[in-house]
């Protein structure tokens, strides 16, 4: 997995998903403690114009990555996405 930071607090990149399931990791993420944020891949110009659906990279707070990552195997084993 990527190690790039986030300009938000200094949290890791975690994963790269479409909004929807973005959205639902972040929810498994918060309910389990762990710190998250999310930010677009494209820009929502980009995405309207071209009708393309909206990617989200997902953050984590770096104490919480191995943690988070279970969550994440958990939710999207078997998943292309």
């Amino acid at each position: 997995m990527e190690n790039t930071k986030s300009s938000e607090g200094g949290f890791e990149f975690l994963v790269e998903k479409e909004a929807m399931w973005a959205q639902t990791l972040m929810q498994a993420l918060e309910g389990n403690g762990i710190p998250c944020t999310a930010l677009p891949v494209h820009g929502a110009g980009l995405v309207m114009k071209t009708g393309m659906r909206e990617r989200m990279k997902v953050y984590v707070a770096p104490e919480k990555r191995a943690q988070a990552e279970e969550i994440v195997e958990e939710l999207f084993a078997g998943s292309e996405d």
